[in-house]
């Protein structure tokens, strides 16, 4: 077992580094479980807009009060420099003036001309609110098309924007899973990133010191076979995944506040040869021996391409058929459709499940086996010297 010695002393002199990269991506994790939003209901953004009444007729008093009731009314002097700077300040996002004449215009069916805005950024807020002052006047224009008074145009319009809309998440499982249990498997959701990011960074180093010419070199010329140099590397390699693994799966515990339980243990399982994977991965890279910064461009390019393509930071009903189709050949596409059973997004099914874990470990046995060959192509056999005669 000297190689697994040797691999375990030169994992011993990178903990630091090692450490250091653990503790900052299992803060990313939970930080990523905690803040994510995903699950809150719609709210609509209250903004602070100043608006400036010139018409001072019922119609427009009606707007001023139907703005205030969905927004903060800001008062401020009718003062270009005034606006300007609390404008450039955020002080209001957003300055209205309603026009004098807007009362008879909008009453002979002239809709041109009535508002005036002022803002400094073109926000979904700030296009969302002309889209609502546009609609407004439509409609009450609309009520007057059809034989209101203004005074009873502007009373149905008032009416009509004061309903809302009732809205109902659709749940795929027998029964609603708790909030600890959603929180379990949304950090699960993350975890590719997490473990593939960690095990590139940490055990790459580590790898690379085993490959270096020197070493391949005395172990060429002791009587360590390639077969037995190349199973103590995955022991170790092994060894040290695992404890990666089963440490990230402790850590989500006391994040997300609840012990696994029932499906959950599938995620454990999933997230397992999700690991596997990306051990499997380091291992491939580091065999070609590249540089420090080569081994951190792929890991940034492969890392997050895999999250974005297949469904870790925008969720697979969000991407294209085009995106999912090429997602396929990744094994985060496969992981994620097994965690979208358990967050709910897609209807359970055990045994597709269980197929989808299985095309994941597939993964995991190609890579495995290229790693091997290549290490095999890598070692060199002596040629035979010619005797002299």
């Amino acid at each position: 077992m000297q190689v697994f010695k040797t691999f375990l002393k030169v994992l011993r002199k990178h903990l630091g580094i090692s450490a250091l990269y653990i503790v900052l991506f299992m803060a990313v994790g939970a930080a990523m479980t905690l803040m994510d939003d995903s699950r809150q209901m719609f709210e609509q953004t209250r903004l602070d807009i100043c608006v400036f009444d010139e018409d001072g007729t019922p119609e427009s008093k009606a707007l001023c009060a139907l703005i205030g009731q969905k927004h903060n009314l800001v008062t401020l002097e009718k003062n270009d420099d005034v606006i300007l700077d609390a404008l450039y300040y955020e002080r209001v996002n957003y300055v209205l003036t309603i026009k004098r004449g807007y009362g008879e215009k909008l009453a002979a069916g002239d809709t041109e001309g009535l508002l005036e805005s002022r803002h400094f950024h073109e926000s979904y807020s700030t296009v969302y609110t002309e889209q609502f002052l546009n609609e407004y006047v439509g409609t009450v224009r609309a009520f007057i098309a059809g034989g209101d008074s203004p005074a009873d145009a502007v009373a149905h319009a008032e009416a009509a924007f004061a309903k809302e809309v009732s809205v109902n998440t659709a749940n795929f499982e027998p029964t609603r899973s708790s909030d600890s249990q959603n929180k379990t498997a949304l950090y699960f959701r993350y975890l590719p990133y997490l473990i593939f990011s960690v095990l590139m960074n940490v055990l790459c180093p580590v790898l690379l010191v085993m490959n270096k010419k020197e070493i391949r070199s005395r172990t060429d010329c002791s009587g360590i076979r390639p077969g037995r140099f190349t199973a103590e590397v995955f022991a170790g390699t092994a060894l040290f995944v695992i404890g990666i693994w089963l440490l990230f799966v402790a850590v989500s515990v006391p994040v997300n506040g609840c012990m696994y339980q029932g499906r959950m243990w599938l995620a454990v399982l999933n997230s397992f040869v999700f690991t596997l994977f990306s051990a499997a991965f380091a291992l491939l890279v580091s065999s070609f021996s590249p540089a420090p910064n080569i081994i951190n461009i792929i890991t940034q390019i492969v890392s997050l391409g895999m999250c974005f393509l297949c469904g870790v930071f925008v969720d697979q009903s969000m991407l294209g058929d085009g995106v999912l189709s090429a997602a396929r050949f990744l094994p985060a596409y496969w992981y994620i459709r097994v965690n979208r059973m358990l967050e709910g997004a897609e209807v359970y099914d055990g045994q597709f499940a269980a197929k989808v874990i299985a095309i994941e470990a597939a993964f995991v046995v190609v890579l495995a086996l290229l790693t091997v060959m290549l290490r095999k192509s890598h070692v060199r056999t002596p040629k035979p010297q010619r005797k002299p005669a």
